[in-house]
């Protein structure tokens, strides 16, 4: 069974929808599972406990297991998630990734697939940039970058999410704005595209090592 970890950070829960359904698509192609991991809160317990939506959010999405650096050794890709920060990613996500030395040094990404999505109060957050800001890193890394191409037609017409760099929303002021239906559609293919792109590779690589 071929893996898709998809890693994410979530603080209202919008990120965490995002990764549920990319892993929808992820879970399309046969043979592959997608397993989500989320990000340590690096907020302080006191400022959560006064903002009852987010202390609702942490809730629900502690019954993920949080990532370890050692997941990105057994994945066969990896999607990150996060929701934007003045048109980056969160600290929880950077903090995170910044602890793969170990991974980087063993060539543990190298070859794999990779891609990212998020979401943003506005269609102007900042969602391009945090996108292209996880591409970075994947670079550093050695993986090889997918997004959502153009065959996808919705990206011809959506106004609330979804690119050529990867998945994402707008959820709102009061970040409680689900994903559109088009936004939806394009995040399943995201993880449907990771996962046909992740099965070809290691099938490629199968039949060349058969080959001697």
């Amino acid at each position: 069974m071929l893996k898709v970890y998809i890693i994410f950070y979530t603080r209202y829960g919008n990120t965490l929808k995002l990764a549920e359904i990319i892993a929808e698509g992820v879970r399309s192609v046969k043979d592959c599972d997608a397993i989500l991991r989320r990000t340590a809160e690096l907020a302080p317990e006191d400022i959560i406990k006064k903002d009852e939506r987010w202390k609702k959010a942490r809730g629900s999405s502690k019954i993920i297991p949080e990532a370890k650096t050692s997941d990105l050794f057994d994945a066969d890709a990896v999607i990150f998630g996060t929701p934007t920060r003045y048109g980056n990613m969160s600290s929880s996500l950077k903090d995170f990734i910044d602890k793969t030395a170990g991974v980087w040094v063993k060539g543990g990404l190298v070859g794999k697939v990779g891609a990212a999505f998020t979401s943003s109060t506005s269609i102007h957050g900042g969602q391009e940039t945090t996108l292209l800001t996880m591409f970075l890193p994947m670079l550093h890394h050695g993986m090889i970058i997918a997004g959502i191409p153009y065959s996808e037609d919705k990206l011809f017409t959506t106004t609330a999410g979804g690119s050529p760099y990867g998945a994402s929303s707008v959820t709102g002021m009061m970040a409680d704005r689900p994903p559109t239906e088009e936004a939806e559609a394009l995040a399943r293919a995201l993880g449907r595209r990771v996962a046909e792109l992740a099965m070809k590779l290691k099938l490629g690589e199968e039949a060349i090592k058969k080959q001697g």
